[in-house]
């Protein structure tokens, strides 16, 4: 199969949906065209929510608090001949004095970070795509953890 000939990587990551009057912040790296939450990967001998404490800080220079989890999206997608699959554990977490009307400062340079109203999800392209429904679920107060994915699914 051609699929096995390729390069492949899995990727574990801690996400969080951070809050500020009915806006998300959100991460860009810069150049794409799409967005994503805060977070990053988990490195071993790393719990998942420290992961995120630990991204949060490395990439914002602030302190969190990651709340409770909210749920997983799994996806896959392809970049430049590299195949990827990723697992993606959300939380809900907090930043003290954030504020939607003040951008977090980026401590890397490759990317940005900006609040979008929640209703924006899709204008920002926030991916992976099955993220959206999971935030929203977490606004609507939906009862979870939630579950998504950008696999097709077995009949």
């Amino acid at each position: 199969m051609i699929w096995q000939q390729q390069p492949q990587k899995y990727h574990v990551l801690a996400r969080g949906v951070i809050l500020s009057n009915n806006h998300l912040l959100v991460a860009h790296c810069i150049g794409m065209d799409n967005t994503f939450l805060p977070g990053g990967h988990v490195e071993l001998h790393e719990s998942i929510r420290t992961s995120l404490y630990r991204e949060i800080n490395e990439e914002l220079g602030l302190i969190s608090e990651v709340g409770p989890y909210i749920g997983a999206v799994e996806a896959e997608h392809e970049d430049k001949g590299t195949y990827h699959q990723e697992i993606n554990h959300v939380f809900t977490a907090r930043l003290e004095n954030a504020d939607y009307r003040k951008n977090p400062e980026s401590k890397e340079s490759h990317l940005e970070f900006y609040w979008i109203p929640i209703n924006e999800m899709d204008q920002h392209n926030l991916l992976p795509k099955p993220m959206r429904k999971i935030v929203q679920n977490y606004i609507n107060d939906v009862k979870g953890p939630y579950f998504e994915s950008t696999f097709k699914e077995i009949e």
